[in-house]
C-alpha cells in the first residue's frame, strides 16, 4: 500500500496552490466543510510545528496526549449526554449535534498526510472538539456565526488558516451584512482574552453548567 505524503515535506507553493484551489471552492459554497480541511490542512502544515511544541508544553496538553483523550464515536453516548440536565455542557453540546444532524463519528479518522503522531494528535483533537467551541462562545453554524469563530480560532491558536478563512469571509459576507466585520473583530477580542480552548479538558466537565465552563474559560456567549 503507498504511503500518502506528509503535507509537511510538500513544496511550498505546492501546498498553496492546493489550499488556494480549496479555499475558491469554499467562497464558492461555504457548506463545502471537506474544502476546509483541505485548505486548513495545506496552508497550515508549513507551521504546524510551532502550535504542536505549544500544545505539548502545556502540562494539560501532555496530560491529553498521554492519556490519547478523544472526542468520537467510541468515547460519546449522545443518549447519556442528552439525559444530563438541561443547561450542562454535555446535554448542551449533544442538543448542538442532534439538531444539526452532526455526529462525533464526523472525525473519528486521523488526520491525512500528517506522519508525526503528536501533530496527527493535536490536529484531530481540535477537529473533535470544534463543535463544543461552537456551544461554549454561542456561535451557530450561519456563514457569519462561521467566519467569527474563525476569527476567535485564529486569536486561540494562530493558526494560519483561521486567520485567512475570517479574512476572506469577512471580505466577501460584509456586502449583505455591514456589522460582520465589527462581529469578527468582537471573536478575535474574545479569543485573545479567554483561556486557552485547545488543552481544556472538556470530558472532564459533560454534568457541568455550561454557564460555568464559560467562566472557567473567560467567555461570554456571542
Amino acid at each position: 500500500m503507498q504511503t500518502e505524503p506528509d503535507l509537511a515535506q510538500l513544496p511550498t507553493l505546492t501546498r498553496w496552490k492546493r489550499a488556494l484551489v480549496a479555499l475558491g471552492r469554499v467562497m464558492r459554497d461555504p457548506e463545502q466543510t471537506e474544502q476546509v480541511l483541505v485548505f486548513n490542512s495545506h496552508i497550515n502544515a508549513g507551521t504546524l510545528a510551532r502550535r504542536i511544541d505549544r500544545f505539548m508544553q502545556d502540562p494539560a496538553g501532555q496530560k491529553m496526549y498521554a492519556e490519547q483523550r478523544r472526542i468520537d464515536s467510541h468515547t460519546i453516548d449522545l443518549d447519556a449526554l442528552l439525559a444530563l440536565p438541561e443547561g450542562t455542557l454535555g446535554h448542551a453540546y449533544a442538543r448542538f449535534l442532534r439538531d444539526r444532524g452532526l455526529t462525533p463519528e464526523v472525525f473519528d479518522e486521523p488526520p491525512h498526510g500528517v506522519s508525526d503522531p503528536r501533530a496527527a494528535y493535536v490536529i484531530q483533537r481540535l477537529r473533535q472538539t470544534h463543535d463544543l467551541w461552537h456551544v461554549v462562545t454561542g456561535f451557530d453554524t450561519d456563514a457569519a456565526s462561521e467566519i467569527a469563530l474563525q476569527a476567535f480560532t485564529f486569536a486561540q491558536t494562530g493558526s494560519p488558516g483561521a486567520g485567512i478563512l475570517a479574512a476572506a469571509g469577512t471580505v466577501r459576507g460584509t456586502r449583505g451584512k455591514p456589522r460582520l466585520a465589527l462581529d469578527v473583530l468582537a471573536a478575535y477580542r474574545m479569543g485573545k482574552r479567554a483561556e486557552r480552548f485547545t488543552t481544556f479538558a472538556w470530558e472532564d466537565h459533560w454534568a457541568t453548567p455550561l454557564a460555568e465552563v464559560r467562566a472557567m474559560l473567560g467567555v461570554a456567549a456571542a
